[in-house]
């Protein structure tokens, strides 16, 4: 989908973006395939679905310094899950087996730290396009996850008001998971969601905890849609990001650690 004249969006889980047929952004997920030339591949982060581009023949790589876990599995793994263990199926997410490298300027494009999705989570702005990355997610990801993922749930709301910023300065907004628009407002719509969901997660988590000790994994059960065991890891990060700010009794028993208000 053409957003201007040398801005290009392919669709896929994530969304790249090209610009002036020589810089890519977030190759990875069903584009890592396609075959395309470029003097500059770019990754908003360090998640496995993103970096794909970064092991194709370019001038330039470039991974935020902040998410150099990523240059290697076990790193991965750890950020994403909180542990890793030798060959275990679980870790369904391990797109990437190769060392990776980073190094980028360019005076077209603007980058833009927002972390909390990951500690080095980048945004970039190219032609009057901003790239968003996983800093927002589309409406029906959000709905069947149940919860976001973020490695710091607090950082991760704040970078989102500041997008609410970025947005009056820019034409388009592009993220790598949900739909593609080339209205912004819809774009803002979307991100007003965001903004809301998380708040009401914040309150399910605080009401879940009310007068009753949960640990995390209990309350990320309750809340999220998909149940399976990979899922349930991945929430229980965002979960556990929440539950350290809002419980006011934290304590362990034989369960583990109880959280409760």
């Amino acid at each position: 989908m053409k957003f201007t004249k040398n801005v290009e969006v392919i669709p896929g889980s994530p969304n790249t973006l090209i610009y002036d047929n020589r810089v890519v952004i977030d190759l990875g997920g069903k584009n890592s395939n396609l075959d395309i030339n470029a003097e500059v591949q770019l990754a908003t982060h360090g998640h496995s679905d993103h970096i794909a581009g970064l092991l194709k023949k370019a001038n330039v790589k470039y991974l935020p310094k902040e998410d150099y876990w990523a240059l290697t599995l076990m790193g991965r793994r750890a950020m994403i899950y909180g542990f890793s263990s030798k060959d275990s199926p679980l870790f369904t997410y391990d797109f990437i087996k190769d060392d990776l490298s980073e190094d980028f300027k360019d005076v077209e494009i603007q980058k833009i730290k927002l972390p909390g999705h990951t500690p080095g989570h980048t945004v970039y702005i190219v032609d009057s396009v901003l790239y968003a990355g996983d800093a927002f997610f589309g409406q029906k990801v959000l709905e069947n996850f149940g919860v976001p993922f973020y490695t710091d749930f607090w950082e991760a709301l704040n970078s989102l008001y500041k997008i609410k910023e970025l947005i009056k300065s820019v034409d388009y907004v592009v993220i790598a998971h949900g739909p593609i628009y080339t209205n912004k407002r819809k774009m803002e719509e979307l991100l007003d969601f965001n903004i809301s969901f998380n708040e009401k997660l914040v309150q399910k988590v605080k009401d879940l905890i009310t007068g009753n000790e949960m640990t995390a994994e209990e309350v990320t059960y309750r809340i999220s849609g998909n149940k399976d065991v990979a899922n349930i890891l991945l929430n229980s990060v965002t979960i556990k990001s929440i539950l350290f700010q809002v419980a006011k009794n934290i304590r362990v028993s034989e369960k583990g650690i109880l959280f409760s208000t």
